[in-house]
Formats: structure tokens, C-alpha cells, sequence
């Protein structure tokens, strides 16, 4: 007895005769099969190859749905051996095709797309497909299979309200990630004989895609203010609070966007295939947010001030632009991710009114040079051994640069802490602060922290960004502890505190 015969056979004996190994399977394929859906596939690719095909994606779909699927897929078809599948129902599927059952694959896709998917899977007898003309979808679904083996004469497996039209006639359905609330919809027509579940929370997913933790490097726009000691000025503080949330929507929908664009190589590698997107557990549809994320986070910086606005706007580009294109120019890409880090303290510096003085760029630049190596070097640290070189040789780097940025990140971690100490002696710290020379402790401490990130690296522990992996790393935290210590008690008098201190313990 197969699944279907023993699902059917526990509800009601009499489906059990009636839903017999003759009756076919219709499976659908977006949402069902695979974790994705082909359409916004297919739109992605033609997007990356030409963006201008937004604008006449509308003259297209003016001519039926079925003609811009056809269009789209003149730009390319989706790789099969890449798309998530839906593991679990393949092998229902095998199991149904082994006890004699036929399999057919029906789909409002285009068949230029559903043609190598069902050939990849590998169970199926036949394809039923949109053709240009036609979008098989809904009703026009429903009736194309009644056409073919008649009223009730067919299993249904899908998975979305549009397949309720088909299910209505089907002799039993098959649900297939579906929500509660569609399954009840289900049964008041139609026997279940058998349910996939597997739905992941679409909000826990768009969270992950968002990398809401990557939100710590935006901290950095408070690093102005601290520096001037106005951080408790509300005249400064809550402009920078503003750009804060700004950068971190920027930022998030930067992280989809490129999520977006990069999702074929993404399924590709070892670790980033369980991406939202990658992995199928993110709908595509969600594509949206990256666009209107950015636009929420320019709108923010906008009412902070015009320069703001400019410089956020400045911070979206380069990000997309270093996604798109600037990640693949070996020494540029580099650079561009300590610009991007130093341009979060200017930013900062400009809201707050407190702009970071010519010391806090030098040391911020030679600083995140040396991370944005750090991180480079880890990620190619982290494909070794898993896909050659192929990655590095795409972003233009081979093993062999690996020594030279070695070389450079840590000369430049040298050079951070060089400017730091010729800061301490300078006529601007002693203005700034009450004792700069406690400062000079800070020194070894961030120099120490720097070397044990890149010792962490070439041992292959550091695997994320340097500054998010700092957020965890209990070390970090104690040397951020006491630098931050450090510095209070440089900006304080400390003989006057130490004087009342005195005078109310010893001399009553």
C-alpha cells in the first residue's frame, strides 16, 4: 500500500477504493515543488541583465501574464540544479511513482521553465505548463485538467489559495506548506489524504535576511559626539539617534537587495545558501522592502538635514554599488569597505555638530583599512578547502595575494595606533582632555585587540564582519570596557575628585 493509499485508507475506507493507483498526480510547482517561484526568478535575471527592463516589464504584461513570462525568459532560465526543492514531497513523489502512479507537472510557470525542472526531478510522466499565450493558473488550471482526465479524475497537490479553484475538483488534494486557514478551506471540498507542512515564519526569516545584527557597525555615528564629550547634549544626541535608524534602513535594505542579486551564487556556497532567499524560506516577493528600506532610511536623513540626506544617500550607493560591481576590483573593494565604515563617523560627526576632527579620520581610516582586509582575508580563509578559488577569483584575488594583504592589514593596524599615541601628544588632546595622559593606555589596548583579531583570523576562528564578531567576542568587550574606562577618566579632573573624595572621608 503506498502513502496515499494509507492516508486515504486512515479517513475513510471508502475514499480508499474510490482514490485508487490509477488516478493520477498533479503536482504544482512554484511554492510546492520548489521553495521559490520561477516568475520572480526569471525577473531578477532579467533585471540583472539589463535594468532597463523595468520599463517595458508594463507594455508586456499589458499583453496577458503569460507573454511577460515568456519575455522574461528570454534573458535566461533558471539554473534547476541551484532552485531549493522541496526535499520531503520529492520523495513522497518517488514513492507514488514506484507503486505505478502517474505524475504530472502542472504549473503556471512558463514551460521553457518548468521543462528543465521537471527533467531535473526526475518522476514526472508529463508537463503542463503556460506557453506564451496562456497562463495556466486558477480556473484556467482547473479546467485544462478536467479537460485531460476529467471531473474528480485527478490528485492535487498545491499550495496556495489559486489552487483552490483546481482542488475543488480534484478527487483528494495534497497541501503542501500551506497556512492553517487554507487547509480548512481545503477540506470543506475536498478529502486531505495528505499534508507537508514545513512553513517557516515569514517574519523570523525577513529578520534574518535583514541582518539586523550588523546594526552594531552603525554604532559608530555616536563616536563623534562621545569623542567631543557632549553625549548627553540632546541638541546633538537625537539628530544622531535619527541617522542611527537611518543607516540601519539603509543598510538592511542594501543587505536584501544584494541578497537578491547575488541568490545564484548564493545557493552555490557552503554556507550562504541557507540565506532566506537562497534557501526558498523568504518569499522573493520581499524583494520590495530592499527599495523601500532605502527610501525610508533617505527620508529619516532628510529630516535631519540636507548634507545628511546627501551623505546617506552617498552610503546606499557606494553599498549597492560595492554589491553590484566594486567587490569584484581586487585592493578597491578594500578601500571602499574602510570608507564606507569612516563614513558612518562623518555622518555622525555632521548630525551632532560635533564634526570628527582631522585625528579621528586618520585613525578611523587606517583602522577600518585594516578591518575591511581582516574581513576580506577571512572570507577567502573561510572557502578554502570548500570551493577553490572560484570566489576569489571572481573578486580578483587568488592565494597568492593573501600574504600581501596580510602584510598590508596588519601595517596598517600598526599605522591606526602610531596615529593614536601622536594624537595623545598633541596640543588638541591636552585642550580636550583634563589628564590625556591616561589616554596612552588605550593605546596597547587597541593595538593588542587588533593583533589578536588578526591572529583569530589566520587561525580561521573570525568568520564574520571584524565589528559584529567584536559584539560577541568576550575579549573585545573587555578591552572596549577598558578603553572606554580609560577615556572617562582622561576627560574628568581627577585631582579635584580625588580632593573631595579626600576631604569628605578624612577630613569629616
Amino acid at each position: 500500500m503506498n502513502y496515499l493509499h494509507e492516508t486515504a485508507l486512515n479517513k475513510d475506507k471508502e475514499f480508499h477504493i474510490s482514490c485508487n493507483i490509477d488516478v493520477p498526480l498533479c503536482v504544482d510547482m512554484d511554492g510546492t515543488l520548489i521553495k521559490t517561484d520561477i516568475f520572480f526568478e526569471t525577473l531578477i535575471i532579467a533585471l540583472r541583465k539589463r535594468w532597463r527592463n523595468v520599463f517595458f516589464m508594463p507594455i508586456w504584461l499589458s499583453r496577458g501574464k503569460a507573454f511577460l513570462k515568456r519575455k522574461l525568459l528570454g534573458f535566461g532560465v533558471p539554473d534547476p540544479q541551484s532552485i531549493p526543492y522541496n526535499s520531503e514531497l520529492i520523495e513522497y513523489l518517488k514513492s507514488e511513482r514506484d507503486f505505478g502512479r502517474k505524475i504530472t507537472l502542472v504549473t503556471a510557470s512558463d514551460i521553457l521553465a518548468a521543462g528543465p525542472v521537471a527533467r531535473h526531478v526526475g518522476v514526472f510522466d508529463d508537463v503542463m505548463a503556460s506557453d506564451g499565450g496562456m497562463n495556466l493558473k486558477g480556473a484556467a488550471k482547473a479546467q485544462a485538467l478536467v479537460n485531460r482526465f476529467g471531473e474528480r479524475g485527478f490528485v492535487y497537490a498545491g499550495n496556495d489559495k489559486s489552487d483552490l479553484e483546481v482542488w475543488r475538483r480534484a478527487r483528494c488534494a495534497i497541501v503542501v506548506n500551506a497556512p492553517e486557514g487554507l487547509a480548512r478551506k481545503v477540506a470543506e471540498t475536498t478529502p486531505i489524504v495528505c499534508e507537508f507542512p514545513g512553513r517557516i515564519p515569514v517574519f523570523r526569516e525577513l529578520v534574518r535576511a535583514m541582518r539586523c545584527y550588523q546594526w552594531v557597525k552603525n554604532i559608530l555615528v555616536f563616536v563623534p559626539i562621545v569623542a567631543a564629550h557632549r553625549f548627553f547634549e540632546m541638541k546633538g544626541l537625537i539628530p544622531t539617534l535619527l541617522v542611527f535608524l537611518a543607516l540601519c534602513a539603509g543598510a538592511s535594505g542594501g543587505y536584501l537587495i544584494n541578497d537578491l542579486m547575488d541568490i545564484e551564487s548564493d545557493r552555490r556556497h557552503p554556507r550562504k545558501r541557507e540565506r532566506p532567499f537562497a534557501s526558498g524560506n523568504l518569499p522573493l516577493q520581499f524583494c520590495l522592502l530592499g527599495p523601500i528600506l532605502s527610501i525610508i532610511g533617505l527620508i529619516i536623513g532628510m529630516m535631519v538635514s540636507v548634507i545628511c540626506f546627501m551623505l546617506i544617500l552617498l552610503y546606499i550607493t557606494l553599498s549597492i554599488s560595492y554589491s553590484e560591481y566594486l567587490k569584484t576590483r581586487p585592493i578597491i573593494d578594500i578601500f571602499l569597505l574602510a570608507g564606507l565604515y569612516t563614513l558612518r563617523v562623518v555622518i555622525g560627526g555632521v548630525s551632532s555638530g560635533n564634526f570628527a576632527s582631522i585625528w579621528l579620520l586618520n585613525f578611523s581610516g587606517f583602522l577600518f583599512l585594516s578591518l575591511g582586509i581582516l574581513k576580506r582575508y577571512s572570507e577567502y580563509s573561510e572557502d578554502q578547502g570548500k570551493e577553490g578559488n572560484s570566489i576569489y577569483n571572481r573578486r580578483g584575488y587568488t592565494k597568492y595575494d593573501m600574504q600581501a594583504l596580510i602584510i598590508m592589514g596588519i601595517s596598517s593596524s600598526f599605522t591606526s595606533a602610531v596615529i593614536l599615541g601622536l594624537y595623545i601628544d598633541s596640543t588638541q588632546a591636552q585642550v580636550a582632555y583634563r589628564t590625556p595622559l591616561i589616554l596612552w593606555g588605550i593605546v596597547p589596548l587597541v593595538l593588542f585587540w587588533q593583533c589578536r583579531m588578526w591572529l583569530a583570523t589566520t587561525r580561521g576562528y573570525m568568520l564574520d564582519d571584524p565589528i559584529v564578531y567584536a559584539a560577541k567576542d568576550r575579549v573585545s568587550k573587555i578591552i572596549g570596557f577598558l578603553s572606554l574606562t580609560l577615556f572617562i577618566l582622561a576627560s574628568i579632573d581627577i585631582k579635584k575628585i580625588f580632593t573631595i573624595f579626600y576631604n569628605h572621608i578624612f577630613a569629616g
